[in-house]
């Protein structure tokens, strides 16, 4: 179980703007089209390069989202949780992934028609409004997050990917200090561009100075404010 996973502007509850945003009638057709789908941890809910043909909300789980930026290798520039969009950077003229989607544990997500997702956007015009800001402010963080991973170093880009990690999943309902989902040191490395052997080694000296804690594969967070300081430096 989570306890409170911080949810701001950039966490879209696709079924929040559908509900205030589109008519009767378009809610309706929606939820007619709307297709459940399960996919095991580590199954792909779609690949990057495919035709994309659906839509995807996460129902129950937590997903990767796995982007190849330049000419560098595959990485980990979203983590997704209940209620969020996926699928949502292939539209266009002809739409098609620009990212691929792992299941990061056991996954449910709800699924939509790409091309009736189109049509509720030219016919709902606020929806589309309220949409559109979403994808420009994840345009605006996901250069942020790019040009962090160019100006840090490896001890800043750990932590900024532990923050997301806290952000997106929250903190275990039993004990508030451990992460409710902590993600693989592999994905870690991944994620903030750098090796397995110094992610460890950047762990074991946030441990030391007490700013987490760990316990097997479990991340605690014991000063969420030192955290932060050191991505001011």
């Amino acid at each position: 179980m989570a306890h409170g996973p911080v949810h701001d502007e950039h966490h879209l509850r696709l079924a929040e703007l559908i509900e205030r945003h589109c008519t009767a009638a378009w809610k309706k057709r929606l939820r007619g089209q709307n297709e459940l789908l399960s996919f095991p941890k580590g199954g792909r809910i779609y690949s990057a390069g495919e035709q994309a043909e659906r839509m995807f909300m996460v129902h129950h789980g937590r997903v990767k989202v796995i982007a190849r930026i330049g000419q560098g290798p595959d990485r980990i520039v979203r983590l997704v949780t209940n209620g969020e969009v996926l699928g949502h950077r292939a539209i266009g003229d002809a739409p098609m992934y620009t990212a691929s989607a792992v299941a990061l544990t056991g996954t449910t997500v709800n699924s939509i028609p790409m091309w009736l997702f189109l049509e509720a956007l030219r016919s709902n015009p606020a929806f589309t409004y309220h949409f559109l800001l979403f994808f420009a402010e994840e345009m605006r963080r996901l250069d942020r997050h790019m040009r962090d991973m160019m100006t840090m170093d490896v001890t800043q880009r750990v932590v900024k990917v532990l923050s997301l990690n806290m952000e997106t999943f929250g903190f275990d309902d039993k004990v508030r200090s451990k992460l409710a989902f902590t993600l693989s040191r592999q994905d870690i490395a991944n994620a903030a561009g750098t090796t397995y052997e110094s992610v460890i080694r950047t762990l074991a000296d946030l441990q030391r100075r007490r700013i987490i804690g760990l316990e097997g594969k479990e991340i605690h967070i014991r000063n969420k404010a030192g955290m932060m300081r050191l991505l001011e430096r």
